[in-house]
């Protein structure tokens, strides 16, 4: 089991837009095998700053999940409205360490 960090800088008064986006994103990513384990908004560092962690069945999964979802009527809809909402984004593939839960 690998995971997906995905650390996702919002621009300035966007925040409840890309959440409301979210809300119908997620939902396909994860019929095509994605697991969102949580997703965080900074409270004190850097504003505008939201951290999913996804649990995904391999590393290869980013790229087909990303490919068989992008063809489906809601991705094509929502996916497309995030480029107005984010400044950046920034993806890590990771595993458990041994004292992790």
């Amino acid at each position: 089991m690998v995971y997906l960090h995905v650390t996702l800088k919002v621009k300035q008064n966007k925040v409840e837009r890309f959440c409301e986006i979210l809300s119908h994103i997620v939902p396909v990513l994860e019929r095509h095998g994605w697991k969102l384990v949580g997703a965080y908004q900074t409270q004190i560092g850097r504003l505008n700053t939201i951290v999913d962690l996804w649990q995904l069945p391999d590393a290869n999964a980013v790229q087909s999940v990303l490919e068989v979802a992008g063809q489906t009527p809601e991705l094509q809809e929502w996916a497309p409205k995030l480029e107005e909402c984010l400044e950046d984004e920034v993806l890590q593939i990771m595993t458990k360490v041994p004292y992790s839960p």
